[in-house]
């Protein structure tokens, strides 16, 4: 038995469901049998008891796209109480493999370098980024050099752009196809409808973003509920995107980055996906850019409160981002609260399940069972984060 801490008279929203008021108790870095707990809060003076009152007991929270610049501020992201996070770009190599070594309470997947095609509109981006036309994938025959090259890097997923203009079909066909002679979950940038529909046609296992040019129809809706498609819609970018001056700027000076952005396209999308059936994870985008920032840690609260808009209901939105995250990412140890799984945990003030912005009022935070303090994440900049990838 490791040190114990129980939550006692908490209500419990576990991943899937509500219950309580209970105990939970925390064995050392699991989630302990809260049976015969005050048999043992009796003959050991050294258990941590947390008054759970008026509180919810969540499991920690996944951001399922971000962009994260370093160790400190991958360990800040748990202070919001963001103990996961799904990282969709990071370059260059010495930031991957810096990021891969971090010990912290922010668990932290990554795919690395995505495949982009030289010119298009991330090209553009990485070349101001200095990343080198070479990182680029220019044809179907290096699609799988590009694939075999993460594989070696050890990334958990692999990241393809598959916006317009962009690559040709057959070089995302390739793509999906070498990533799945390896085993590997594949994740789309799809920020246009015709994005979403060369990623379906790719057979891409999730897309991230949502399109803000034309609202998904049944024709796409049909084709992601048969191909069992998730969605990583990062409403919190969509909305900073429509409201971005500089984006607005950008765009007079260089055609290629002018694009129809409308909030309300996106918020429908999701509306219609949400209807359909179809998975939907919570996901941020968070970055440091400079051109289009989002807060790491911070902006998911936000960006449950967006899908709570779209039509999720403020339990869909916590699953989201806790239970159907850990499943679409194969991290089984985490994301519900049962006995154990790794402990993982958010006290919060309130009920989220019923008023999804009773998530911001964090009392506590547990990774791996050690307490994390709580502090206000201070954001810097980094000209390595990549926007919108």
């Amino acid at each position: 038995m490791g040190r114990l801490t129980i939550i006692k008279n908490v209500r419990v929203f576990d991943g899937e469901a509500v219950s309580g008021p209970k105990e939970v108790v925390i064995d050392g870095s699991r989630i302990g049998d809260a049976d015969g707990s005050d048999d043992v809060l009796a003959a050991n003076e050294d258990v941590v008891v947390v008054d759970g009152t008026g509180r919810t007991l969540m499991p920690g929270l996944f951001d399922c796209h971000v962009h994260i610049r370093d160790a400190k501020q991958l360990a800040a992201c748990s202070s919001f109480g963001v103990t996961t996070v799904c990282d969709m770009a990071c370059m260059p190599l010495k930031s991957y493999q810096a990021l891969r070594a971090a010990q912290g309470p922010t668990r932290w997947l990554a795919s690395g370098l995505p495949a982009y095609e030289e010119n298009s509109r991330h090209g553009i981006l990485m070349k101001f980024l200095g990343i080198t036309a070479d990182h680029a994938v220019h044809n179907v025959d290096e699609a799988a050099k590009f694939v075999q090259n993460r594989v070696d890097e050890g990334v958990d997923y692999i990241k393809i752009i598959a916006d317009e203009p962009g690559h040709e079909q057959a070089v995302l066909d390739r793509i999906q196809d070498e990533a799945k002679k390896h085993g590997m979950r594949t994740v789309a940038h799809a920020a246009q409808y015709k994005a979403f529909e060369r990623g379906l046609k790719a057979g891409f296992d999730v897309l991230t973003h949502v399109p803000m040019d034309k609202a998904l129809d049944d024709k796409v809706l049909d084709e992601m509920v048969r191909q069992k498609t998730v969605a990583v819609p990062t409403l919190t970018m969509m909305e900073a995107m429509t409201n971005s001056w500089i984006l607005w700027g950008l765009g007079w000076i260089l055609r290629t980055l002018r694009q129809n952005r409308n909030f309300r396209v996106s918020l429908s999308s999701v509306t219609a996906m949400r209807k359909a059936g179809i998975p939907i994870l919570a996901g941020t985008d968070a970055n440091d850019s400079g051109i289009v920032s989002v807060a790491a840690g911070e902006s998911l609260h936000r960006e449950l409160e967006l899908l709570v808009r779209a039509g999720l209901t403020p339990a869909d939105a916590l699953r989201a981002a806790t239970s159907a995250a850990a499943q679409h990412f194969d991290l089984l140890d985490r994301g519900r609260i049962r006995p154990g799984l790794r402990a993982d945990l958010v006290l919060v003030d309130g009920e989220p399940y019923e008023d999804i912005t009773a998530t911001r009022r964090i009392a506590k935070v547990w990774s791996g069972g050690e307490e994390v303090p709580i502090s206000t994440a201070r954001r810097g900049t980094c000209a390595w984060s990549c926007m919108v990838m």
